[in-house]
């Protein structure tokens, strides 16, 4: 498995957050009332903003993790023009996101897996993560076979987050699972974002 740690790298200057539009930033509160300690984990790292804000904003945060594996493919939530990712738009976005993570001040506490979400998976144990943030998917059919796969890595009491609720083939999915599996935890939904307490393993 392809691990990029940044424990090694030169401090740069540190670049500070503010409260803007970031992916994850309305689970901020929510993370920050866990306590210390907290295991985080993102898929879908893209540029790295998210989870260098969330690890600059969140100090309970003791290991974040960032799951993307950077090779080409097409987004079709996205708009036209920008759905495809080439290697040297890839390529740009992974240099992105070891400078923004670099530069968060919160370097040592990061970790990206440079694999495929169906690889990575496997790298956590069930009942092992507090935070997990979805952000990977590039169509309904992802959405759906990441509930099912990464659900139980979650640990009981913990919270199984995501990001895009706004598209249709997003929030079906998560609803499906959810009455599929018989999930009552009460859901939020704030903007793109939804969470919920996770109650029981599926």
């Amino acid at each position: 498995m392809r691990i990029r740690t940044f424990n090694l790298e030169e401090q740069t200057p540190i670049q500070k957050y503010g409260d803007g539009r970031i992916a994850n930033y309305g689970m901020t509160h929510l993370i920050n009332l866990m306590g210390p300690d907290v295991i985080y984990v993102e898929t879908g790292v893209c540029g790295g903003s998210s989870i260098s804000y969330i690890v600059q904003r969140c100090p309970g945060i003791k290991k974040a993790y960032g799951v993307d594996f950077y090779r080409p493919n097409v987004d079709t939530f996205e708009q036209p023009g920008y759905s495809v990712y080439n290697e040297k738009k890839l390529k740009r976005l992974y240099n992105t996101a070891k400078q923004r993570i670099v530069a968060s001040g919160q370097k040592d506490k990061v970790t990206l897996i440079l694999e495929h979400t169906d690889v990575a998976v496997d790298y956590f144990d069930d009942n092992s993560i507090d935070f997990l943030f979805l952000d990977h998917y590039l169509n309904a059919k992802d959405v759906a076979e990441a509930c099912e796969k990464w659900y139980n890595k979650v640990k009981i009491g913990a919270y199984f987050s995501g990001h895009d609720w706004g598209y249709t083939g997003v929030h079906q999915e998560v609803l499906k699972f959810r009455e599929n599996h018989n999930i009552t935890s009460p859901l939020s939904v704030f903007g793109a974002e939804w969470v919920w307490k996770k109650e029981g393993n599926i």
